[in-house]
């Protein structure tokens, strides 16, 4: 019984402690002045009381400014108190709520109607309005007095609730339902797909949901869009001076640490020179393959490629239908190659104006990063396969050439060859003089005879020149 009316004190408790003593002597006299509208007597007398109980509320020791609601909030035996009657009124009102929602859906449609205008037409929105400015006010005077009043307030409250929240049974819970939860999506599924007509309504709001969002987005960035260019801008750039680049720089910190600690924990967990991520990602990503049909899995990705095809020429034939915008295109689209040629040339630009000793050091470290025993590999294994299927297949590689020959309009090659040779030959003679005799003379020395398993091959080219010298000559 003594525990009973400890429990029933514990909103008493919280009443009598100065904040929300101050709280409710400021706040009654706002209120009822609101809820008097324009009534003169009611002003009148509304006003009397306000001051009354604002007289009755005030205590002289509340000038020392101690922090009672805190304090009492810190009492184990409060929290143990307040959490029952929490717990019941919530209930309470969850009852009361579905009783309602009970009563209302018995309602025949014109009755809910009713209702529902019934309700919304006695909301008093002006004093709703100004009860919500009320309390905005109320809340900016207690952060300009304590700017982490509530999160004080709350601390010792919230931490005595994670203590007595057992954490290991909510693990166990989500644990323990797997079957469950499997069980009901699939009784869910089930009961709707018995009723094909619900479930074809229920899969033909997804384009309502989707109208709905681009309607949004259409109303919201077109009025954003009314602004003339300098509000915008300033809008916008008001927008990024506002991010706290502290806490994205410390986001992105923290991130690439968790990266580092999981490779390092990595390489702590598994063998010397076999790090355990890697594995079990391995093993994981095996279990996963090895239930796909790869005859589906292939299907699939060569209908999401035609798919994408369609799309791609379904575009660019609305595309080049629009004339002026086929000609922006083929104008335009070059000046996205030079923004980007822009680019690489600041990038090449800024290690150019580096002194050489810096410039030699950071491209020595950066070609000594590179891994040329694993490059080379990849060269190797390349060649390997090339000459594999040259033993294996000897016609494959002469049979795919005469295929591409036969399929190359050989007059449209050697017109285009003249026009491009004889065009831009006597431009381009600058350059080849600045390369070619280097390119002959390094070709001449390296098909000279030597001494090695190559020689014969170098012998034929050097027979070959000479033939091609004395017919000329003849």
């Amino acid at each position: 019984m003594e525990k009973e009316a400890e429990k029933n004190t514990a909103l008493a408790d919280i009443l009598q402690t100065r904040e929300v003593r101050q709280a409710l002597s400021d706040m009654l006299p706002d209120l009822l002045d609101i809820f008097a509208k324009e009534s003169k007597i009611g002003k009148f007398v509304l006003k009397r009381v306000g001051r009354y109980l604002k007289k009755r509320l005030d205590r002289p020791q509340d000038s020392s400014g101690d922090k009672e609601l805190q304090r009492l909030f810190a009492d184990p035996q409060f929290i143990e108190n307040i959490s029952q009657p929490l717990s019941d009124a919530l209930n309470g009102a969850f009852d009361i709520l579905g009783t309602i929602a009970n009563t209302v859906d018995a309602m025949p449609s014109e009755g809910k109607k009713k209702l529902f205008n019934d309700i919304t037409s006695t909301i008093p929105t002006v004093q709703t309005g100004a009860l919500v400015n009320w309390a905005c006010r109320r809340i900016n005077r207690i952060h300009q007095e304590d700017p982490e009043f509530f999160a004080k307030t709350l601390a010792p409250g919230f931490q005595k609730w994670v203590e007595s929240v057992d954490f290991g049974e909510i693990r166990e819970m989500f644990d323990n339902s797997g079957e469950d939860r499997h069980a009901f999506v699939k009784m869910v599924n089930t009961v709707l797909w018995q009723y094909p007509a619900k479930m074809v309504m229920i899969l033909s709001l997804l384009p309502s949901l989707v109208n709905l969002l681009t309607d949004t987005l259409d109303i919201s960035v077109g009025r954003l869009n009314e602004l003339p260019p300098d509000m915008l801008t300033d809008v916008i750039l008001s927008f990024v001076r506002e991010i706290n680049s502290d806490s994205v720089a410390g986001v992105f910190g923290q991130l690439t640490e968790i990266t580092r600690k999981i490779h390092t924990g990595s390489a702590l967990l598994g063998e010397p020179g076999a790090p355990q991520l890697p594995r079990v990602l391995s093993g994981k990503i095996d279990e996963i393959v090895a239930q796909i049909d790869p005859s589906t899995l292939w299907k699939a990705r060569i209908a999401l490629a035609e798919t994408k095809a369609v799309i791609g020429q379904a575009f660019a034939a609305a595309v080049n239908s629009q004339t002026e915008l086929r000609l922006l295109n083929r104008t335009m689209g070059p000046a996205l190659t030079n923004i980007r040629l822009k680019a690489i040339n600041q990038r090449l630009s800024a290690w150019e104006s580096q002194d050489d000793e810096e410039m030699a050091k950071s491209l020595e470290l950066q070609l000594s990063a590179y891994d040329v025993q694993e490059l080379a590999e990849v060269l190797n294994n390349t060649l390997r396969i090339i000459n594999r299927l040259g033993d294996e297949k000897p016609a494959l590689y002469t049979g795919f050439a005469s295929e591409f020959v036969s399929a190359v309009d050989s007059y449209e090659l050697a017109e285009a060859s003249r026009r491009l040779f004889n065009g831009v030959s006597q431009e381009f003679k600058p350059l080849a003089r600045a390369t070619v005799p280097g390119l002959v003379t390094w070709i001449c020395d390296v098909i000279k005879p030597a001494d090695d398993e190559y020689e014969d091959d170098a012998a034929r080219a050097r027979n070959a020149l000479r033939s091609l010298f004395a017919t000329e000559e003849v």
